[in-house]
C-alpha cells in the first residue's frame, strides 16, 4: 500500500494503524512524507506488534523523532515479519537511535534498516556498533 506525500498526520497514522492491527494479507506499507510525528508512529508501532503479515515499513521524511523511535524500537523487539523498515530523515537524534539499536539485539527478523538523514550522534553510532557485535541478521 503506498501512501507517499498525503496529509494523513497523527490522525491518519491512528487510522491506518487500526486497519494493520487487524489485516493479515498487506505486505508493504509506505507512508513517506506525511506529517506523522511520534503519536501516529506510537500507534502504528503497537499495531505492528500483532501484525504477523507486514514484511516492509516505510516512514522516511515524517518526525517521528526520539519518542517515535522509542516506541518503533518497542515495536522491533516483539515483531516477527518485518524484514525492511525505512526511517529516512525521521529526526531521530541519539536517545532514539540508541533505543533502536539495543532493540536489535533481541530482533532475529529485521534484516535491512535505513536510518540516513537522522541526527544520530557518537553515543548512538555507538551503540549501533555493539548491537552488530551480536546481531547477525541485519545486512544493511
Amino acid at each position: 500500500l503506498r501512501l507517499h506525500n498525503n496529509l494523513l498526520r497523527n490522525v491518519g497514522a491512528k487510522a491506518i494503524a487500526q486497519g494493520i492491527s487487524e489485516n493479515r494479507k498487506l505486505l508493504k506499507l509506505y507512508l513517506n512524507n506525511n506529517g506523522i510525528g511520534s503519536e501516529g508512529a506510537r500507534a502504528i508501532s503497537r499495531a505492528l506488534t500483532v501484525n504477523e503479515t507486514l514484511e516492509e515499513l516505510n516512514l522516511n521524511y515524517n518526525s517521528i523523532g526520539d519518542e517515535g523511535a522509542k516506541e518503533i524500537a518497542e515495536m522491533i523487539k516483539l515483531n516477527r515479519s518485518i524484514t525492511n523498515l525505512s526511517l529516512y530523515e525521521g529526526d531521530i537524534g541519539d536517545e532514539g537511535g540508541r533505543a533502536i539499536a539495543q532493540a536489535l539485539r533481541v530482533n532475529q527478523t529485521l534484516k535491512n534498516l535505513d536510518l540516513e538523514m537522522n541526527m544520530i550522534g557518537d553515543r548512538g553510532a555507538n551503540t549501533f556498533i555493539e548491537t552488530l557485535k551480536v546481531n547477525k541478521v541485519v545486512r544493511k
